[in-house]
Formats: structure tokens, C-alpha cells, sequence
């Protein structure tokens, strides 16, 4: 497919130029079938068609969703202020059921398509991976929202996708530093035998040796198989003062629980994506208290991006869905303004762009989302498209005051509003 040539070139956009569908969701060819009836509508481009997949089902549904609504309310925000470069932008998202297989012949449908001009990535980094090799041989930009294995982009040369996370071996450094620093001599490393959650783990052994912690249990286990009874009355067993790692948000609430049934008190738990989610405390109780974990963003910080700023993202998903919105929602979004920042930037008066220009913009420049810093290593760097701005924050689940719980950050100390809490 001929990537060079102008995005929104007449012949391909007239059979489009009548209808613009902020969401789509369904099949694709469905999706595709707008029921514009006049093919030699002249050269008016018509909307900008963003394409991802999402999790609506599957072991990844409720992160997934939560992205999801990330890119819709950006879209929808971006187009009530008169689009981008003159011009409105369409929404495909389809189900990707968590496969990556499914996700991965999903993009290849987009790029086969020549309806869909940019990329979003659906969530996970197993399935990440899948897709960015599609958009990679296609030529075609694609924005990961919700990747942080560093191997999908570390000696890869990535030229098309970059990333908006942190790297998973960020994740839970933090929380083994606060631990060392108030007497944690020993730890009990548990995670997930997938991409992401071993990049994790990775991260936490290089952090127990630059404090000075023993890792006294480390164990993997497979997805979506953890016997999370057993690998918690090992750790209680070992004696380990943190119990570190995990998996995806039902692992955080499974081994949450399980270190309660088991009697286990170490002096830190700190989790995988979970404790860093709005509905965490609702989900297993006050077990919530003192538990951590990794978020590169929480409402109560302020960020802004091409779009809006955090406040305004937080007051309308709050208004939409009845809750805060978590760093999924926030990340969707993010992905939703650094595309539209760079058509904004390279867009002619027309509102036509090229893809490489694009593509050129998001490996070259830095710049600010509701997410956060946004910079990635540059074409010809052996970690092309990763992210390096992004930095995580420590949170922790700590009395309010008034009978409840609230996320805290305990970490780093630059921008913590609070100290540890620990079991002992």
C-alpha cells in the first residue's frame, strides 16, 4: 500500500464526504458502509478515520472499556471544538475479545481497508505487540496507549509506533525503594508469566539490589492461572516484609484477599494494576488499606494536552460514568490528543496531511497529555518509539479521615501528599 501520498486524497475520500460517525463499533465492513450514495462528490476531504480494537470481552474487558472510553470521549471533545485542521474525526473500535491473534487480523483489515488513516492500539502489551507489527509493515502510524513491555519497542527499530506509557520495569521500583527505606529486609516477588508482568518483575529485582533487599520468593505463574492461596502462604511462609508483583486487576484483588485469608502481614503490598483503579477499595473493602501500587496519573493531578486539561477530563467522565477516571481513561485520551496535535502540526490549509509527517512528528517532538510528558527515542535509536518522559507514581490506598479510603501518592517524594502507611 502506498503510504506517501496525501491521506485525504479526493477519489478516496468522496464516497465519504457525506456522513461523519464519531463512533463505530461492529464489524468492519458494517462500520465501512456509511450509505453514501453520490461516488463523484468533488474534492471536499471528509472526516479523519482513527482505528483501534478494545477489549469489550474477555480477561482484559474491564481495563480495556475504561481505554476505550478514553478515545471516545477525546473524540467526541475534539470534535465539539471543531475537529482538527478543519476537519472531523471518525472513531472505529471494534472487539478484539482480548486475543491477540483477533486484534492483530482486525489492524490488518484496517490497513487493508483504505478507509482508516491512523492507528490506536488496543489494550495490553500482548496484544500490543501483535498490532504493531501490522502497522510497521503497512507504513502507517499507530499510538500505543496502553503498552509497557520495552520489548515490543527495545532492538525492534521501530519507525511507525510509539508508546505512551512508562516501561513496565518502572512500575514497581518505587514501592521497593519506600519499603527499604523503612526497614524491609526481604521480599516475595510473584507475577504473571506474560510480557508485561515479567518486565515488571525485572524491574523489582534490579530495585532489590540497589537497596539491599533479598528476594526470598520469586515466582512466576501462568495467565490467568494463579493458585493465589498457595503463592501468598509461601510468601507468609518465607517471612518476606514485601510482597511485590502480580499480574492484571483480578490477580490484585485475588492475592489482595489472599494475603487477608492467610493471616500474612507483611510490612508492603504492592500490586499490578489494580490499586491504582477508583473501584479497587469498593472491590475488596477496607483490605484495600495500605495496599500500593503503580498509576502514572491520578485526577488530582494537573496535566493538560491539545484537548483539554485534567480537570475537564475528570468533571465530564464524572458526569458520563459516575466515577473518577482512572490513568486507562486518561491514556486513551492522551493517544486521541497526540494524533491531533501532529495533524494540527503538519495538516495543509486543506486540512490534507501525509502519514510520514505524522509518523514524524510523534518521534520527534515532545509535548504534554492529559496523561503527561510525552517524548519518545528517536528513528535509529535501538529503543525507537519508546516512551522516556513518563514517569510512574507510588500509590497507596490510606484512611481519609472520615471512615473511608483514598488513593494517596507516597512516591516519589517530589510530588507525594503523603506518608507510607505499613501492616507492621
Amino acid at each position: 500500500m502506498n503510504r506517501t501520498r496525501p491521506v485525504s486524497s479526493a477519489p478516496r475520500r468522496s464516497r465519504r464526504s457525506c456522513a461523519v460517525f464519531p463512533v463505530l463499533l461492529g464489524s468492519l465492513a458494517a462500520a465501512l458502509g456509511t450509505g453514501c450514495s453520490d461516488p463523484a462528490e468533488p474534492s471536499e476531504p471528509g472526516p479523519i478515520v482513527l482505528a483501534a480494537t478494545f477489549s469489550e470481552t474477555g480477561r482484559f474487558a474491564r481495563l480495556g472499556t475504561e481505554m476505550a472510553r478514553g478515545y471516545r470521549m477525546a473524540v467526541q471533545m475534539l470534535n465539539g471544538a471543531g475537529g482538527v485542521a478543519g476537519r472531523q474525526v471518525s472513531l472505529l473500535l471494534l472487539d478484539d475479545a482480548s486475543d491477540a491473534a483477533t486484534a492483530a487480523r482486525i489492524y490488518q483489515e484496517y490497513v487493508a481497508s483504505d478507509s482508516v488513516d491512523l492507528l490506536l492500539g488496543p489494550y495490553s502489551s500482548p496484544l500490543t505487540e501483535a498490532v504493531i507489527e501490522v502497522a510497521e509493515g503497512a507504513r502507517m502510524p499507530l499510538v500505543a496507549a496502553m503498552a509497557a513491555a520495552p520489548g515490543i519497542w527495545s532492538g525492534k527499530g521501530r519507525q511507525w509506533g510509539v508508546q505512551m506509557l512508562n516501561p513496565g520495569p518502572t512500575y514497581l521500583q518505587g514501592s521497593v525503594e519506600v519499603a527499604a527505606q523503612n526497614g524491609a529486609r526481604t521480599a516475595a516477588l510473584v507475577y504473571e508469566d506474560t510480557q508485561f508482568p515479567v518486565s515488571v518483575a525485572e524491574g523489582v529485582r534490579l530495585a532489590a539490589q540497589a537497596h539491599g533487599l533479598s528476594i526470598v520468593v520469586d515466582r512466576s505463574y501462568p495467565a490467568g492461572g494463579a493458585n493465589h492461596q498457595a503463592l501468598v502462604a509461601t510468601a507468609r511462609d518465607s517471612g518476606a516484609d514485601l510482597f511485590i508483583g502480580g499480574g492484571y486487576y483480578d490477580d490484585a484483588v485475588a492475592f489482595t484477599r489472599a494475603v487477608d485469608a492467610a493471616l500474612y502481614t507483611p510490612k508492603l503490598v504492592s500490586l499490578n494494576l489494580g490499586p491504582a483503579q477508583a473501584d479497587f477499595a469498593n472491590e475488596v473493602g477496607d483490605l484495600a488499606e495500605c495496599v500500593a501500587g503503580n498509576t502514572p496519573w491520578l485526577p488530582t493531578i494537573r496535566t493538560a494536552g491539545f484537548i483539554t486539561d485534567s480537570e475537564t477530563l475528570s468533571r465530564q467522565y464524572i458526569a458520563a460514568h459516575s466515577e473518577q477516571p482512572s490513568y486507562y481513561v486518561a491514556g486513551g485520551f492522551g493517544a486521541v490528543e497526540l494524533i491531533a496535535q501532529a495533524i494540527d502540526v503538519v495538516a495543509d490549509a486543506t486540512g490534507r496531511f501525509e502519514v510520514a509527517d505524522v509518523r514524524d512528528h510523534l518521534f520527534s517532538r515532545g509535548t504534554e497529555t492529559v496523561l503527561g510528558p510525552f517524548k519518545v527515542y528517536p528513528m535509529g535509536d535501538e529503543h525507537a518509539g519508546a516512551q522516556q518522559a513518563l514517569k510512574g507514581l507510588q500509590v497507596q490506598w490510606q484512611d481519609d479521615g472520615d471512615g473511608g479510603l483514598e488513593r494517596r501518592i507516597i512516591h516519589p517524594e517530589t510530588v507525594a501528599d503523603a506518608d507510607p502507611c505499613f501492616w507492621r
